[in-house]
């Protein structure tokens, strides 16, 4: 388990260790997530790079699209 200290500006230094296991450098962004009263999750944000390939990729009629998405419709 690692310890942190709230500085006076109430800034915190992710450990090394933690920063290499998240794959963060300098100028990546944190989310910050509540778990519980005393608990949160750090997560790195998925920059525009990592977020590339998730899209499906074969283009889609947008008029047929819709036509099933309204006879799917409950």
């Amino acid at each position: 388990m690692k310890t942190i200290t709230i500085s006076s500006k109430n800034q915190i230094v992710v450990p090394s260790s933690v920063r290499a296991k998240l794959g963060v450098v300098s100028g990546d962004k944190l989310i910050i997530e509540r778990v519980t009263a005393n608990e949160v999750v750090l997560k790195k944000e998925p920059s525009y790079a990592d977020l590339i390939g998730t899209l499906p990729t074969k283009q889609q009629n947008p008029v047929k699209r819709i036509r099933e998405l309204r006879d799917n419709w409950v």
